[in-house]
């Protein structure tokens, strides 16, 4: 099958919805035999039933947990031989209990609760971590590989009320830039994705007419994002055109953060 990703593997997180089930699509669409990672088994199953049902392996997998990770990555290479791109877009953007915070956000360190500053972390930033650890010695046996990871703008531009997730995000950049130094020498790229506003599940509750009014006037082209247009972002650092990029923090928020 012809493609960008012609004859590679790739793991898609979070990919029951959202950028994730956008990028797998995208991925078996250039060529790729991809594995579908998502703790949701019912989008896990409606996103697989959409694609080649030959190029697709979904996983349900709680990629905050070390044992199910290795277990998870163990079952792609076995089905499928090879590694060749990981792709960490899971994330959350959890809300402050009821009472607390502002309405949507996790809110700022004196009220943050600790449950959600831990869960944030765990999901956006560990499983990051994990799926690394677990994908980079397979990768390295094949000579090299492309991690892809899914940060956001609210790494770089914080508000009043998001101290977890900027947190999170903050940390994905950092250990990407890591990851690129350390494995840069075994053919293993690592690069970061911060993404702006997209139309996902993850921000329907929050993106309200008001927000989404300050949202539009923040941003020079004026509108959301949408899914398939940061799936495309992940397919040229995953695939050979980037050859030469790592360590790379790519941008794609409309202009969101000039102003």
């Amino acid at each position: 099958m012809a493609g960008r990703l012609a004859g590679k593997v790739a793991i898609v997180t979070g990919a029951g919805s959202g950028q994730g089930a956008a990028a797998a699509a995208l991925f078996v669409e250039e060529g790729a035999r991809v594995a579908l990672l998502d703790v949701r088994e019912q989008g896990l199953n409606e996103v697989a039933a959409t694609l080649d049902p030959d190029r697709v392996l979904p996983v349900v997998c709680d990629v905050s947990d070390a044992a199910a990770v290795r277990a998870a990555v163990d079952r792609v290479v076995g089905a499928f031989g090879r590694l060749d791109v990981l792709y960490n877009n899971a994330g959350v953007l959890l809300q402050a209990p009821p009472g607390t915070g502002q309405a949507g956000f996790d809110g700022g360190v004196v009220d943050l609760d600790e449950d959600v500053f831990d869960r944030t972390l765990a999901i956006n930033v560990k499983s990051v971590y994990l799926m690394a650890k677990f994908s980079i010695p397979p990768m390295r046996e094949r000579g090299g590989g492309s991690i892809v990871n899914v940060a956001s703008m609210a790494g770089a531009i914080v508000g009043s009320a998001n101290h977890a997730y900027a947190t999170s995000k903050a940390a994905i950049v950092g250990l990407t830039r890591a990851i690129a130094v350390t494995y840069g020498s075994v053919g293993i790229r690592a690069n970061v994705i911060c993404p702006g506003v997209v139309r996902t599940p993850i921000v329907e509750h929050i993106v309200n007419d008001e927000a989404t009014r300050r949202i539009f006037e923040g941003s020079p082209l004026g509108r959301l994002g949408r899914p398939d247009e940061i799936a495309r972002v992940a397919l040229f650092l995953a695939c050979d055109e980037s050859s030469f990029v790592t360590g790379a923090q790519v941008t794609a928020d409309g202009g969101f953060t000039l102003r």
